[in-house]
């Protein structure tokens, strides 16, 4: 009988691992080992999963008279401080890994409503530090004339690295054009995300950046996390 063993790397997030835990449990199956037969020859997107390129997609373009000031800072839950005390329950967006303050300054004499698309990603300056990506779309009116703050969550794509911390340093990447990740995405547009139920789609990416498609235990989390199953490519 073949045994897996999962060893804890060093900075690694403890969802993170905690997730590939999970998923190298599901190999101990006969029908998992089987499939992970057929994926041997799955190679890591770029800037996801174990891969140090930079991420590859579109590229996201900001509104007329809106920045974002570079680079983006991690976000410190326990004390925004440098978030101009934007707490918790002010962010947007989900995920625990890969939290950030944006801070956006508008040129205007107008509100600008901005939409980050689903599969966008931040891009860690750091190769020992998780890139973040969002899954739902993501709304923020940004006030006229002004500099404004705003946390943002978002989930792990590279298990194996740090979480992000205060010190950390993002920019605003592309966003994936990968077919199995857009699925996913289209999915999750009706459905709502909580503080809780956030771990399956965590679980879903985590099994789509790793061995390239969603695998069953992945499939039965979204499942009774919200009641149905993505159709994949």
């Amino acid at each position: 009988m073949l045994s897996f063993t999962v060893r804890p790397i060093a900075g690694a997030s403890a969802l993170c691992i905690a997730l590939a835990a999970a998923l190298t449990l599901m190999m101990t199956t006969p029908t998992a080992m089987a499939a992970s037969l057929q994926d041997d020859d799955h190679v890591d997107l770029p800037g996801m999963g174990l891969s140090e390129l930079d991420p590859e997609g579109t590229p996201f373009v900001l509104p007329e008279g809106l920045t974002i000031e570079d680079p983006i800072g991690g976000y410190n839950t326990s004390d925004p401080e440098d978030c101009d005390y934007k707490y918790a329950d002010q962010a947007v967006g989900k995920g625990e890994q890969v939290r950030l303050c944006l801070v956006f300054n508008n040129a205007t004499d107008s509100p600008i409503t901005l939409q980050f698309p689903p599969g966008l990603i931040f891009v860690s300056r750091s190769r020992k530090v998780q890139n973040g990506m969002i899954a739902q779309r993501i709304s923020i009116e940004v006030p006229a004339a002004t500099r404004y703050f705003k946390p943002l969550f978002s989930y792990c794509v590279n298990g194996s690295r740090d979480s992000a911390s205060l010190g950390d340093e993002f920019d605003v990447g592309v966003v994936t054009d990968d077919a199995a990740l857009r699925a996913l995405f289209e999915f999750l547009a009706d459905k709502v995300v909580t503080d809780t139920n956030f771990v399956a789609v965590n679980v879903a990416i985590g099994a789509i950046v790793d061995e390239g498609s969603i695998n069953e235990y992945a499939l039965a989390e979204l499942e009774a996390a919200f009641g149905s199953r993505p159709s994949m490519p």
